[in-house]
């Protein structure tokens, strides 16, 4: 029975063009984007340019759809005349060779962030227009936007002057032993199941190597904020956080937008609040025994809903989440409210987690230019999104229960040596594809 599951496996695998595959999902969702990429604003001096910002921003999206960690492994893996031919037909263009590594390093170099993320915006834009997301809508009306802090690169000397610096002092001396220099990202990812996706990044940075008080979360917080509403200023969202937005300046935020909130509690967060909950919830059970929830706790010149709720993750383990919310907990909604709280760990595990260690190796700098360095990342966001799609919206390749590097595997296998004609010739020639998550 194993050796025919097996072969049975290898012999649907074999039917499977992986790159096709990934080029026709890519057009359901994204028809417009190779016009996209090819209309950022080139910053190089059109005499020295020999390859368009299409061909270097598509290159490096498929570095990290495959799977490929490092710029140089890049150019080894696809310096091959299928790869050549394969980027020239899905982008309808002549090519003799793929751009090296440096080339592309240069022009990430003097790009400015904004064209990459106007490309996410497009993106996450055309995803609303599907409505195949709609199920994961917090009560059937919010779509919820967890929001996170990561570390991405560590330096023993200074970067650059926008470096965030700590100091490791000796606890008897209090002389300084180590001084380390490093760079966060503050990210906003749209969570819809199990996929979770970057809708907004803001980098956690000093204006220089001088000032006086560093830059932090919250501060980046309240600039990316003001970047969301920006953007999607109708768009009603529910913001899920840890206990560190549960602060004044954080309500406040997403009060004046007209935003939800659902941050995780603790009770050394906001003091007053916690005493409160806790004493009404002795006097007044309300909900079942697992769930208690008290709504219209004042705090300052608003007020508050708080729930808690005790989850047995297994049979011998059982856990207590408390939430603070401006959402109206009744009896019909506390479970999924407490189920949508506790969503906001996916932004750590189906985020930064697997896109340090199973997807893209994030703390890996592809270039020492901190401006390039964050292109790669606002790539790497892109491609994040292509390669959640094409997980969990494609059956062939969910129904192949591969894990996340065996189909970076396969998808660099194919483009490596699978020739596709141009991309209108397959989009007409195939029947149309069906997408549904489950």
């Amino acid at each position: 029975m194993m050796k025919t599951t097996r072969k049975s496996k290898r012999e649907k695998e074999k039917k499977i063009n992986f790159f096709e595959e990934f080029i026709k999902l890519q057009k359901h969702f994204f028809k417009d984007i190779n016009r996209r990429l090819k209309s950022v604003k080139d910053p190089r001096h059109k005499s020295y340019i020999e390859y368009g910002p299409d061909v270097i921003l598509f290159y490096v999206l498929m570095k990290n759809a495959c799977g490929i960690n490092s710029m140089s492994n890049m150019t080894e893996q696809f310096n091959k005349d299928e790869c050549i031919e394969n980027v020239a037909n899905i982008l309808g263009c002549e090519l003799e060779e793929l751009p090296h590594h440096d080339t592309i390093n240069n022009f990430l170099c003097a790009l400015r962030p904004e064209e990459i993320e106007k490309i996410r915006d497009y993106m996450i834009k055309e995803l609303f227009k599907k409505r195949s997301l709609e199920n994961y809508r917090l009560l059937d009306e919010y779509w919820c936007v967890a929001v996170d802090a990561t570390g991405l690169f560590n330096f023993p000397e200074r970067h650059c002057e926008h470096c965030l610096k700590r100091e490791y002092k000796n606890k008897e001396t209090g002389e300084i032993e180590k001084t380390v220099y490093y760079h966060n990202v503050l990210e906003a990812k749209l969570v819809v199941g199990d996929m979770v996706f970057s809708i907004g990044t803001e980098f956690i940075e000093n204006e220089d190597e001088n000032v006086s008080k560093q830059d932090c979360e919250i501060n980046a917080f309240k600039r990316l904020a003001a970047n969301l509403k920006r953007k999607y200023p109708r768009l009603p969202i529910c913001i899920l956080g840890d206990s560190l937005y549960a602060c004044e300046s954080v309500f406040e935020i997403c009060s004046s937008n007209n935003w939800k909130y659902l941050f995780r509690f603790k009770e050394g967060r906001i003091k007053s609040v916690a005493k409160e909950f806790n004493t009404i919830k002795e006097l007044e059970k309300t909900g079942n025994e697992q769930c208690t929830f008290i709504n219209g706790i004042v705090y300052n010149q608003r007020t508050v809903n708080l729930i808690e709720a005790e989850i047995e993750e297994d049979t011998d383990n059982k856990k207590t989440y408390t939430f603070i919310t401006n959402v109206k907990i009744t009896k019909r909604n506390a479970d999924e409210i407490v189920s949508f709280g506790r969503s906001r760990w996916k932004i750590e595990n189906e985020g930064f987690n697997n896109q340090k260690t199973k997807r893209y190796n994030i703390e890996h700098a592809n270039s020492l230019n901190y401006n390039a360095m964050k292109n790669h990342y606002l790539i790497t966001q892109l491609a994040d999104i292509l390669r959640q799609l094409y997980e969990k919206g494609v059956e062939k390749i969910r129904d192949l229960k591969k894990s996340i590097k065996e189909i970076s595997s396969s998808l660099l296998e194919s483009f490596r040596t699978c020739l596709l004609t141009k991309v209108e010739d397959i989009l007409n020639t195939q029947k149309r594809i069906q997408i549904r998550f489950i």
